[in-house]
């Protein structure tokens, strides 16, 4: 079998009078014509125009299809320095835009590509910018050599996506593009590589090449395609770009990708010998015909459409004509329609191939074919009727065969070179159920004023198309790079939510700028509970409430009371002094917040916890099964509650070292429990001892906080826990963790098979080393902390730590002690988004996505 059969799962395009493949589409189908004139601000036109085509030096017309700015570029947002963008080709700027917008059309993040094995193929052959930057050899510098060389229009978007392909230009004039485009798939077919990009540029920037088509009669002196028509009297001249995203189709099937069409076949050939270079061979044409469809296992009858060159020209279509009714038309039952798409925009020369194609996929995607312009008085030079082909004047339906709709391609250039290639409109999707009700809304850009504007074009957006909204935000969530400025808006009014961030009401709109690096999930420890804390979550997160059930049936028979009813009961304040009772609660809203967060898409790099918090953390990371962390926060929370009334705990505002020797100079009956930042620490020890250090302190003018808490944890009043907690501990089965857990018994990463029951005697007697921890996080890139507790109570050790290793990030917590009878892990999750941690990856972004 000798089929391609390879997907364009991406699109992007910059053509005349259309920023994007919709407003080209709108275009062709709205009939228009987008063909201006050379605005003046190219160059100076006067000096180079003259009516007479016999002038030398000088062009006899300026008719062209143009772009609006060809010279904005934003170098930043592509790494690149504004000097060495001065000195790049506008066309290669151009492509690296196009190329982010068909990733993006492909659903694929360029956060995502680095190192990727995709190739680049581009068609180009314009030299414009070459003719101004050598003009001046003054302009000239260390860059103006890689600017300006066709090679880069490939090669600078592999560098800047960092793609490790195949990467090469292909110049064969007016075929370009379409020769990239073979070769792409025959890369991918060989598999040296598994997907590319492709693309097609022309840029008009210098008059050279008008004088020099104009020297050679090829314009048109009427400044229009006749492509066909009795009036054909040369070619337009126009510009713009697009690209194109390929992979086989089992891999697109497999991926789950959006289908735009599948290349059934491609082929190349060369004119040969002709009466002249530029002239071209209707046997060669024809020859490329009948072997491209023989490939592609296509019969003449099943083509629904011919996406002719057709230039206008009155040699060129012609020969073109004949040989499409040679090798195809003739052997139909039934007029093969053809058309060219220059009749609407010009002829874009070297990209001239991939707008033909671009009009195609506008075909598929609507059923029809646009009409192709000025062809009301056919050719007489052109045998239709003989030949078996209609010209499409007027919209026409695309009429599917045995093997679907298929449509192909011609573009050729004027060396001779010819290609052609079959398309196939995509195979049906299956049908997925929309519930219509759309999921957060996530916006990013790399400035604050460009997130403003992309915040008003998609406000505009879903005002427009309202059914669509659930699948353009889903689409918006999976298919396109988080950017660091960042906006998610929740509700079912987007964008009411989008109109009221942007006149400075934000109830329904978190915005940011996010952090880089990784994040780490940071469990509290005694001190957070609170009575009431984790109704409103048990009430109204399901996620949160399944969590917390899961729990109760592991712990309800060996505590004798259920943390479900608990929780969702009346507050008890004074239950919650008892360890027993405050710390197994603790722990299931600890895990029921993190498999809340986990169903809205935020998930954790490393892990942290303080004190009784690291049972939560070492089960969050794998290192201890739920049954496991459910044995060890019982053990430890009811051996703990012997303790109680042994002393109490206080925060002392000195470094360890100083405290040490404070201590041992004022109360040595107390003992350093935590460190928990870089000048503070918490002590224990006897009651009386506390009283005397705190009037000690005050004299001194330090910091001093009693804490409400009836024990001496992590002193020695914990010893004799040490047997029976060791007994009731020795069955545990600890593995090794899927995610870095940062044990605050040692302030290093500890492996799973160190958590046994010795560990958790350390973790009851030992300080708690919360302040090493944190370095050692943010040592390995961790600059997000997300506190998981019932209310934030770390916030501050965490900020000194980063001011510490001079280092920014972002602190969040999750929930508080500010009841809002809601669920509170949406507004929770946009917050860890904006920061710096996507949440794309939720459920609730499935479903179909455009």
């Amino acid at each position: 079998m000798n089929r391609l059969d390879i997907a364009i799962v991406g699109a992007a395009c910059r053509l005349p009078q259309a920023a994007d493949l919709a407003a080209f589409s709108d275009l062709l189908f709205a009939g228009r014509d987008a063909v201006t004139e050379i605005p003046a601000d190219r160059w100076s036109k006067r000096f180079y125009y003259d009516p007479d085509p016999k002038q030398a030096g000088k062009a006899y017309t300026f008719a062209a299809g143009v772009l609006g700015d060809i010279a904005g570029f934003d170098p930043g947002f592509f790494g690149m320095s504004p000097r060495e963008a001065v000195n790049t080709d506008p066309q290669q700027r151009l492509l690296l835009e196009l190329a982010y917008e068909a990733m993006e059309d492909a659903g694929i993040p360029i956060d995502r590509l680095g190192g990727r094995d995709m190739g680049v193929f581009v068609g180009n052959s314009a030299w414009d910018y070459a003719a101004i930057k050598t003009g001046d050899i003054a302009l000239m510098d260390s860059q103006t050599m890689q600017g300006m060389a066709l090679s880069s229009s490939a090669n600078r978007i592999s560098y800047i996506y960092n793609l490790r392909g195949p990467s090469l230009t292909v110049d064969t004039a007016c075929s370009s593009a379409m020769v990239a485009l073979h070769l792409a798939c025959q890369a991918i077919a060989a598999g040296e590589t598994p997907a590319a990009l492709v693309g097609g540029v022309n840029l008009l920037i210098s008059p050279q090449g008008f004088v020099g088509f104009s020297r050679a009669s090829m314009l048109s002196p009427t400044g229009r395609c006749h492509a066909f028509d009795a009036r054909a009297d040369g070619y337009v001249r126009s510009e713009g770009s697009g690209v194109l995203v390929l992979k086989t189709l089992a891999d697109a099937l497999a991926d789950g990708d959006e289908i735009r069409a599948v290349i059934r076949a491609t082929g190349v050939n060369s004119d040969g010998r002709t009466n002249g270079i530029s002239v071209p061979s209707r046997a060669a044409q024809a020859a490329l015909l009948r072997q491209v469809y023989e490939r592609a296992e296509v019969e003449p009858d099943d083509l629904a459409y011919l996406e002719a060159h057709g230039t206008g020209t009155p040699v060129g279509d012609p020969i073109e004509a004949a040989a499409i009714g040679e090798a195809l038309a003739q052997r139909r039952a039934s007029p093969l329609p053809i058309g060219s798409v220059k009749t609407n925009i010009g002829h874009l020369e070297a990209a001239s191939g991939m707008a033909g194609l671009l009009k195609v996929l506008a075909a598929f995607e609507r059923g029809a074919v646009p009409p192709s312009l000025y062809g009301e008085t056919p050719n007489p030079r052109i045998p239709f009727e003989d030949l078996n082909l209609a010209l499409l004047s007027k919209a026409h339906p695309l009429v599917a065969g045995p093997q679907g709709v298929l449509a192909g391609i011609n573009s050729f250039g004027f060396g001779g070179t010819n290609a052609h290639a079959v398309l196939a409109a995509p195979p049906a999707k299956p049908v997925q159920a929309d519930s219509g009700r759309a999921p957060p809304l996530l916006l990013s850009a790399r400035s604050e004023e460009a997130l403003r504007a992309l915040a008003a074009d998609w406000s505009a957006l879903l005002k427009t198309d309202p059914p669509a909204a659930a699948a353009l935000v889903r689409g918006a969530a999976r298919r396109r790079e988080a950017h660091p400025h960042r906006l998610v808006a929740m509700g079912d009014a987007l964008p009411a939510a989008l109109d009221g961030w942007l006149d400075g009401e934000s109830a329904d709109v978190t915005a940011g700028q996010a952090s880089d690096g990784a994040m780490a999930f940071v469990f509290s420890g005694n001190g957070s509970q609170w009575a009431g804390m984790g109704r409103d979550a048990y009430a109204h997160s399901a996620a949160f409430r399944r969590a917390v059930d899961d729990i109760d049936a592991l712990l309800a028979p060996q505590l004798g009371w259920s943390v479900a009813a608990r929780l969702a009961g009346p507050p008890e304040s004074v239950a919650l002094r008892r360890t027993e009772v405050a710390q197994p609660l603790l722990f299931a809203v600890q895990v029921g917040v993190v498999a809340a967060l986990r169903d809205q898409g935020i998930v954790p790099d490393a892990c942290i916890g303080h004190s009784v918090g690291e049972i939560a953390a070492a089960w969050t990371t794998g290192a201890l099964s739920l049954e496991d962390a459910c044995k060890v926060i019982v053990h430890r929370s009811r051996l703990h509650q012997e303790r109680h009334g042994s002393g109490g705990m206080a925060v002392l505002g000195l470094a360890p070292e100083p405290a040490r020797a404070f201590l041992a100079e004022h109360e040595p009956a107390l003992e350093i429990a935590a460190v928990n930042g870089p000048a503070s620490v918490t002590v224990a020890g006897p009651a009386a001892a506390l009283q005397t250090l705190a009037t000690t302190a005050r004299a001194h003018g330090l910091v001093f906080s009693r804490l409400d808490i009836d024990y001496a944890f992590h002193s020695s009043a914990m010893d004799s826990l040490r047997e029976p907690l060791a007994r009731s501990l020795a069955d545990l089965s600890p593995a090794a963790p899927i995610l870095p857990l940062i044990s605050t018994v040692t302030g290093e990463a500890v492996a799973g098979p160190d958590l046994g029951a010795d560990y958790w005697w350390r973790n009851v007697r030992e300080p708690v080393r919360f302040a090493a921890g944190v370095d050692a996080l943010i040592a390995q890139g961790v600059r997000l902390f997300m506190e998981i507790g019932p209310q934030p109570t770390l916030q501050s050790y965490l900020r000194a730590g980063l001011k510490q290793a001079e280092a920014s990030g972002a602190i969040l917590s999750t929930l508080s002690a500010d009841p809002k009878a809601a669920d509170p892990f949406p507004a929770i999750a946009a917050r860890a988004h904006v920061a710096g941690r996507s949440m794309a990856g939720a459920a609730q972004f499935d479903g179909p996505s455009t």
